[in-house]
C-alpha cells in the first residue's frame, strides 16, 4: 500500500510538471540579465523614454551599387514604409534617408551610411513586448526575412541583422543548438560509461528514470514558479542529469558491495541489499545533496535573474532526485534476481597504494603547499572582465554583423551623456565653454572614435536652413530633443567591460575635477559591464558562503576543527588552482567563469564528505586502505560522469557555457586528485604501520 501511494505521488507530480511545461518561458533579450529593480536599469529606461531610445535592431544592407542613386532611394523608401506597418515595429529611424540625401553632417552620417555608400544601417525600434518573448521575436524575424525576399528582387543586396535584438536572436539560436546537441551527446556518453561499469539493466533504467523525472519535474515546477530560461540555461540539462546519475551511482556501489560481503554468509535479496545500502549511505548522501543544493542556491546572490533562476532550478532538481533515489530507485532494484546475477566476491583491488603514499606524505604536502602559494600569487592578478559582443565564434551571423558595423560605421560601443547647468531645475543650456572643454578632453582619449553633440546639429541647421524642416517632417520628436539639455554621444573603439568601466570612471573624475555637471553615462553596454563586475563580486561572496557552509557541516558531523580545516583545504585549493591556471592562460573572470566559482564548491564537497563519513576514523593504514577501496570505484564513476557531462558544454557556440564547461571539468578533476591522494593522507591515524591488520584493536 505504501508503495502504491509513493507511485501515485510521483505520478501527480509528473502530471503537474507536464501541465506546467508549456508555461515555461524563454527570455531571449540581454535585458533579461538585468534586474528591473536595479537603479541603473531604471535610470537608463527613464533616459530612453525622455531622449528617444537607440534602435534595438539594426538592418545592415550591403549593395554592389551606391545607395545614393535615385532608384535605390525610392525602393528604400517604399521598403521603410512596409517595415513601419509590421506589427511590433514602433518606429523606423529616418536618418538613413537623410544621410543618403546628404542632409546630415558627415560625422553624423557615418552612423547610417558607409563612406563608399555601399552599406547602410537602418534602425528599428521594436516593441519591448516583442523583444521579451521568444516566439514573438522569432515571428518578427520571419516577417522581416519575407519582406527582404521581396525587396531583394527589386534591389540587389545582401543583409544582416545587428544590434540588441540580433544578439537576442543568437541567444535563442544558441539555446536551440545546445539543447539539440547536448541531449544525444549526454545520452550516448552516459550509456557507454554506465553500461560498461554497472551492467545491470534494471539499475541503469532506475537511475535514468530518477534523472529524467527530476529534470521533468524541475522544469515543470520552474514554469509554475515563473522562472525563466536564458541562453546560459542551456547548460541546465547537463548539470541536472550529471548530478542525478552521479548521486545514484553511490547507491549502486553500496548495493554491490553488500552483495559481495554477504555472498559467503546468509544470502541477501536485491531488495534487502538496497535497503541496507540506503541506510549505510543515508548520512553522506543527505549531506552531499544538502551542500550541493545550498551551493547552487547561493547563486541567488547574483544580481542577474537568469543566473539566480539557474541556481534555484538546480537546487530543486538535486532535492527531487535525492527523494527519487530513496523512493523510485528501490522499486527498480527489488526486481533483480541476485541468484542468477554473477557477483564477484573478491574484495576491491588496491587501486591506490596508500602505504607508499604515506611514506611520501611530507614531500607531497610540501609540493602542494608550494603550488598553492604560487596559485595565490596568480589569483591576486585575476581581474573581472567580459565582452558581451564577443560571446560567439567569428563565423556566427552576429559576429559578422558586429564586424561590419565596426568597420563600415561608427561601431557598437557608445556612451550618451547629458551636460546640464549646475541648477538642474532650470533645464537651461549648458555653458558653452564647459562643452568645449569636455569635447577637447574626450577627443584626446585613445578610446574615443568620434563625438556627436548638439553643436553638430546646430552647425548643420545654420548651414542649411531647409534641414530643420526636413527633420521636423520626418520625426518631430527629434526637433523637440534639440531644444532640451545638451546631449552628447561618445562613439568608442571596441572595448571590454573593464576598459569601458575604466573609461567612464576617468571621464567622471575629470568632469568632477573641472566642476562640470555631467550626468552618468547611459549605455546598454556599460550596464552589462557593471552587471558583469557586480555578478563576479556576488560569486566571490557565494564562494565564501559555500566555504562557510562546508566548514559548518564538517564541524557538525565530525566535531573536529582539524577535519573542518582539512575539508576547507581539500575543496578550496582545487578551485584556487583552477583559477590560477585560468589567470596564467591570460583569461579573466567573466560571466561564465564567475558562475563556476559560485557553484562548484557545492558539487566537489560531495566526495570529501563520503571520505570523511565512510573512511574516518581509520585505525591503521590497512584500515584506511580498505575504507578507500570501498568508495574509490564510486568516486571514480561519479566524478567521471560529472566530468563527461560538464565537458559536453564545449559543444556550445556560447562562450560563457564553454568557459563554465572547461572550468567545471578542471575543478572536478583536480578535486578528485585531492580527494583520492591528499585528503586520505591527512586523516589522523593511530598507527601508520602498513602491517597492522584491520581486525586489531586500537
Amino acid at each position: 500500500m505504501q508503495q502504491a501511494w509513493v507511485q501515485i505521488g510521483w505520478l501527480l507530480l509528473v502530471l503537474l510538471a507536464v501541465v506546467g511545461l508549456p508555461k515555461l518561458q524563454v527570455q531571449p533579450s540581454i535585458q533579461a540579465y538585468f534586474s528591473k529593480d536595479d537603479p541603473q536599469v531604471i535610470a537608463l529606461e527613464r533616459f530612453q523614454q525622455q531622449y528617444t531610445a537607440a534602435p534595438n535592431l539594426l538592418l545592415l544592407l550591403t549593395s554592389d551599387v551606391s545607395w545614393r542613386g535615385s532608384s535605390q532611394q525610392k525602393s528604400l523608401k517604399d521598403f521603410i514604409e512596409q517595415l513601419g506597418q509590421l506589427s511590433g515595429v514602433d518606429a523606423v529611424s529616418p536618418y538613413t534617408l537623410l544621410a543618403l540625401e546628404q542632409a546630415l553632417p558627415p560625422n553624423i552620417a557615418k552612423q547610417f551610411v558607409s563612406e563608399d555608400s555601399l552599406n547602410i544601417s537602418l534602425g528599428l525600434n521594436i516593441s519591448p513586448e516583442i523583444a521579451a518573448q521568444a516566439s514573438a521575436l522569432k515571428q518578427l524575424f520571419e516577417h522581416l526575412d519575407s519582406r527582404f525576399d521581396v525587396f531583394s528582387k527589386t534591389v540587389g543586396f545582401s543583409y544582416r541583422y545587428g544590434g540588441e535584438l540580433a544578439l537576442s536572436r543568437q541567444y535563442l539560436a544558441v539555446l536551440r543548438h545546445d539543447l539539440s546537441w547536448f541531449a544525444p551527446a549526454l545520452l550516448l556518453s552516459f550509456a557507454l560509461l554506465f553500461s560498461w561499469v554497472i551492467r545491470q539493466p534494471r539499475w541503469l533504467l532506475g537511475m535514468a528514470s530518477c534523472a529524467l523525472i527530476s529534470l521533468l519535474i524541475t522544469l515543470g515546477l520552474s514554469a509554475w514558479m515563473s522562472l525563466k530560461l536564458a541562453a546560459i540555461s542551456a547548460f541546465l540539462p547537463l548539470v541536472l542529469v550529471s548530478l542525478a546519475m552521479a548521486y545514484s551511482s553511490h547507491l549502486y556501489f553500496a548495493w554491490r558491495r553488500l552483495l559481495r560481503t554477504k555472498a559467503n554468509q546468509l544470502p541477501l535479496s536485491s531488495a534487502q541489499a538496497m535497503h541496507l545500502a540506503l541506510e549505510s549511505k543515508l548520512l553522506p548522501l543527505f549531506w552531499g545533496a544538502l551542500t550541493t543544493a545550498l551551493g547552487f542556491l547561493l547563486l541567488y546572490l547574483s544580481p542577474s535573474p537568469p543566473i539566480a533562476d539557474f541556481g534555484l532550478m538546480v537546487a530543486m532538481a538535486v532535492v527531487i532526485n535525492a527523494v527519487a533515489c530513496y523512493s523510485i530507485l528501490p522499486l527498480w532494484v527489488k526486481g533483480i534476481d541476485v541468484t542468477s546475477t554473477t557477483i564477484d566476491v573478491r574484495p576491491e583491488a588496491d587501486s591506490i597504494k596508500f602505504s607508499g603514499l604515506i611514506k611520501a606524505r611530507k614531500s607531497l604536502l610540501i609540493l602542494v603547499f608550494g603550488l598553492s602559494v604560487v596559485a595565490v600569487m596568480s589569483v591576486k592578478n585575476l581581474r573581472f572582465d567580459d565582452d558581451s559582443l564577443g560571446y560567439f565564434p567569428d563565423d556566427n551571423p552576429f559576429s559578422q554583423s558586429r564586424n561590419l558595423v565596426q568597420q563600415q560605421f561608427l561601431g557598437m560601443h557608445s556612451l550618451r551623456y547629458l551636460l546640464l547647468e549646475k541648477d538642474q531645475s532650470q533645464r537651461s543650456f549648458a555653458d558653452v565653454s564647459a562643452l568645449e572643454s569636455l569635447l577637447g578632453f574626450l577627443n584626446k582619449q585613445p578610446e574615443v572614435r568620434q563625438l556627436t553633440s548638439r553643436n553638430d546639429w546646430l552647425d548643420w541647421l545654420e548651414q542649411d536652413p531647409s534641414a530643420k524642416a526636413k527633420v521636423f517632417a520626418l520625426q518631430q520628436a527629434d526637433v523637440e530633443w534639440l531644444k532640451q539639455e545638451q546631449l552628447l554621444t561618445v562613439w568608442l573603439q571596441p572595448l571590454t567591460s573593464r576598459q569601458l568601466i575604466a573609461f567612464e570612471q576617468r571621464v567622471a573624475d575629470w568632469a568632477g575635477s573641472q566642476q562640470i555637471n555631467l550626468s552618468p553615462a547611459y549605455s546598454n553596454n556599460l550596464l552589462f559591464a557593471k552587471f558583469s563586475q557586480a555578478n563576479g563580486q556576488a560569486m566571490l561572496l557565494s564562494f565564501a558562503a559555500a566555504l562557510l557552509l562546508v566548514a559548518l557541516v564538517v564541524l557538525l558531523l565530525r566535531r573536529s576543527v582539524y577535519l573542518m580545516v582539512l575539508a576547507l583545504l581539500a575543496n578550496g585549493l582545487p578551485l584556487l588552482w583552477v583559477f590560477a591556471l585560468w589567470q596564467w592562460s591570460g583569461q579573466h573572470l567573466s560571466l561564465g567563469s564567475a558562475v563556476v566559482m559560485g557553484m562548484m564548491l557545492g558539487i566537489i564537497v560531495d566526495d570529501s564528505l563520503h571520505i570523511l563519513l565512510n573512511v574516518h576514523p581509520a585505525r591503521s593504514v590497512a584500515n584506511l586502505q580498505q575504507g578507500m577501496n570501498d568508495i574509490i570505484p564510486a568516486l571514480l564513476l561519479t566524478s567521471g560522469a560529472l566530468v563527461i557531462g560538464f565537458s559536453l558544454g564545449a559543444l556550445s557556440d556560447f562562450l560563457p557555457i564553454q568557459q563554465m564547461s572547461l572550468l567545471s571539468s578542471l575543478s572536478l578533476v583536480i578535486a578528485l586528485v585531492f580527494d583520492l591522494l591528499l585528503l586520505p593522507l591527512c586523516l589522523p591515524l593511530r598507527d601508520t604501520s602498513p602491517s597492522l591488520s584491520i581486525g586489531e584493536s586500537i
